[in-house]
């Protein structure tokens, strides 16, 4: 409950002079000189610059500096005039992305006084990239490299980074590319190269991004190059729309043809002065009118058309210290290496439902020199590096991460003496009937909780990863498996009624892969499962099941789920219903065909639910009737219509529970009186062996009254 102070202009720095015990929040900006002209500016006029020392603010020793992003300012003059506001303050950073290579003059920790500890490391604590990974505090980040670019030997110099990366080239040909473009920034910003991105792009963005809900940044080389992004952005996903438009019925899909329309693009770009071309300040204003920074950090939602912003492009800002959890691919076109590398890639690793890799798509070639891209580790942080390199993987690498995961369901499979599970997934079974009666064989050892939880713990691994690959050639070879295995999943689902199984924590991507695969076996994943007394129940089970067996086992599951759902409603009626179920599967084991028909009869008897079966007790009374009954083990006329009088005076209290607003949420003392009351008729009911447990049968019929609120009222 501690206060907390805004400095919000450099006049009120003085209010920080004073003893006062207090938290304060100031930005760095406000410890700029008083002139504000750059040295440069001063030299380029002809004036010998003059420095001040920044005056000090307060003295004490009492005084604690907590600085966030510490690598970015603090080595320069308003780094230099805060430390010299408070001289004798404790200094602690707070930094994702330390100075600490040979070739920074301060490093970070040196500027905050840090001493080493008996490990040669200055920090008083760290928190790295993989350790965050498996705390689920973030998620991992794959990256797909697009381009091949030799090694730089030096990245200041544009003609050294475009002989490097035309290195392949023919003379003539770079020739050519120099009189055309002249310089490498002019290559990056040529419009050509980035129509050409932008269509790759937006092709990869619909199919493995756009799909399942996230967002994108594209990270471009300059303002010029940016603003050049969205408008090509835009014009290729007027294109893609365009050839979706015109596919066949069956291969056309209108609701992603509806989420690329209302996907927009936006560039959040500094102003270039004076000077800027008008393109430029149409996208800024645009940007600025839309509040782009904020409608991207949205879910889409139709009915805010603010939220369609997916895609922004960006130079230099929002690559550092901006959050947006739905993002989660960053398209770099820009030369990026240590601290800037580090600051944006860790833009996609934010956590959000549904999401389980950030990635990384570069089309500059940053990621094919990552040990150069990475030199903020040095030589005695290789274990580091190989640490962190755990979690920034080429996705590439996660190939045999899915051929291994999907190895994984095999074994399970096969431990269960289920071994035509590979044969099954790739649909190499020549005799449908042995084909189907594996797939019951696999449905029946499901009935096993453990084997039922384990199938689904390695399945969700092995989407994720499919998910990752999904477009891929590899990917795609995974597909048939795939909807196999969702087959299975739905099946099993269907016969023990375990929402488990449901496809919902599947990706987009998978789930239509699956669905649709479903839906041309006649299984429509999205119509509710139907009651096992709903006429169209027997003939959903003949449609799914070829055997007697199978058709029995559907049969005994439904039945099971629907007294297990209704148990508490009527508890005498359907433990009676219970009996008789066991009686059956155990009176005709492996007699499948009658029992089919026994099921079928009591199928037919639960839908005609209670019927008056005791003269003077409507079907209204009958399950208090019934419980008070079962209670009573001399049930002779004497003790039937005591009993059935109690039953009249009961219901009428009973009813009181139902003709109350909220009384089961709201009226605590409402509950105890009514709950008295039966108490009370019950222990004075003249009835021996009820009045000696008048109180817990009193509990007993509340608990059956709130599970039949609606049959009350």
């Amino acid at each position: 409950n501690e206060s907390l102070s805004i400095i919000d202009c450099k006049a009120d720095l003085h209010e920080l002079s004073d003893d006062t015990a207090n938290l304060n929040i100031v930005m760095i900006h406000k410890f700029l000189a008083d002139n504000n002209i750059s040295a440069q500016s001063l030299i380029d006029a002809g004036i010998v610059p003059k420095f001040e020392k920044f005056e000090t603010i307060n003295n004490s020793d009492r005084v604690l500096l907590l600085v966030d992003e510490a690598h970015r300012t603090q080595g320069g003059d308003m780094g230099d005039n805060l430390f010299s506001a408070f001289p004798n303050a404790t200094r602690i950073g707070f930094t994702g992305t330390p100075l600490i290579t040979e070739r920074h003059m301060i490093k970070t920790h040196e500027r905050f006084g840090g001493r080493l500890n008996e490990k040669g490391e200055p920090w008083i604590d760290t928190y790295k990239f993989d350790k965050a990974v498996e705390d689920r505090a973030t998620v991992e980040i794959k990256y797909i490299g697009k381009v091949s670019k030799d090694k730089l030997e030096d990245k200041e110099l544009f003609d050294a980074e475009f002989e490097d990366m035309f290195k392949q080239r023919t003379q003539e040909e770079r020739e050519e590319i120099q009189r055309r473009y002249g310089s490498f920034i002019a290559y990056l910003e040529s419009k050509d190269r980035i129509a050409e991105i932008s269509k790759d792009i937006i092709e990869h963005y619909y199919t493995d991004i756009l799909v399942n809900g996230f967002k994108a940044q594209v990270v471009a080389s300059s303002i010029v190059a940016a603003v050049r992004y969205k408008y090509e952005l835009e014009i290729a996903i007027k294109n893609k729309i365009e050839n979706l438009k015109i596919l066949p019925d069956g291969e056309r899909d209108d609701e992603r043809i509806k989420q690329l329309e209302f996907l927009k693009v936006q560039a959040i770009v500094s102003s270039m002065g004076n000077n800027e071309p008008g393109y430029i300040t149409k996208a800024r204003r645009e940007a600025i009118d839309s509040d782009a920074k904020n409608s991207f950090k949205k879910d889409f939602d139709y009915e805010k058309p603010e939220s369609g912003i997916g895609i922004i492009c960006v130079c230099d800002r929002l690559i550092t210290g901006f959050d947006a959890p739905i993002e989660q691919v960053m398209y770099i076109d820009k030369g990026m290496r240590e601290h800037d590398l580090f600051q944006a890639i860790a833009r996609v690793n934010r956590t959000k439902k549904g999401k389980n890799f950030g990635l990384i798509v570069d089309y500059y070639g940053v990621t094919k020199h990552l040990a150069e891209a990475l030199a903020i580790y040095t030589d005695k942080d290789k274990d580091k590096l190989r640490n962190f390199l755990n979690v920034f993987r080429d996705i590439n690498k996660e190939i045999p991460v899915l051929e291994a995961r999907y190895n994984r369901i095999l074994n399970l499979f096969s431990e269960n003496k289920l071994s035509a599970i590979d044969d099954f997934l790739n649909q190499k079974f020549t005799d449908d009937n042995a084909e189907f009666e594996f797939a019951e064989n696999c449905i029946e050892k499901a009935k096993n909780i453990k084997f039922r939880a384990e199938f689904l713990t390695y399945t969700k691994s092995f989407f994720d990863s499919l998910d990752l690959l999904f477009n891929t050639q590899v990917g795609g070879d995974y597909w048939i498996r795939a909807k196999r295995l969702g087959y299975l999943l739905w099946r099993i689902k269907g016969r023990y009624r375990d929402e488990t199984m449901d496809l919902k924590w599947a990706s987009q991507k998978v789930r239509k892969l699956i669905d649709k695969h479903l839906l041309s076996l006649g299984i429509d994943t999205k119509v509710q499962q139907v009651s096992v007394l709903s006429d169209e129940f027997i003939t959903k089970v003949d449609t799914l099941n070829r055997t007697p067996k199978s058709k029995a086992s559907d049969m005994e599951h439904a039945i099971r789920w629907h007294i297990k759902v209704n148990l508490e409603k009527d508890p005498t009626l359907y433990s009676r219903f219970k009996d008789r179920l066991e009686r059956i599967l155990n009176s005709y084991k492996e007699n499948w065909d009658e029992i089919v028909k026994e099921l079928s009869s009591l199928r037919d008897e639960m839908a005609e639910g209670r019927k008056v079966e005791t003269e003077g007790i409507s079907i209204e009374e009958a399950p208090f009737f019934d419980l008070l009954k079962v209670n009573i083990s001399k049930t002779s006329d004497e003790e039937i219509n005591k009993t059935k009088e109690l039953t009249h005076i009961l219901i009428v209290i009973l009813k009181e529970t139902a003709a109350i607003n909220n009384f089961w949420t709201d009226k605590a003392a409402e509950r105890k009186r009514i709950e008295g009351m039966i108490e009370d008729e019950i222990r004075y009911s003249r009835i021996p062996e009820l009045s000696a447990k008048a109180s817990e049968m009193a509990t007993e019929l509340m608990k059956l009254a709130k599970n039949r609120e609606s049959d009350l009222r």
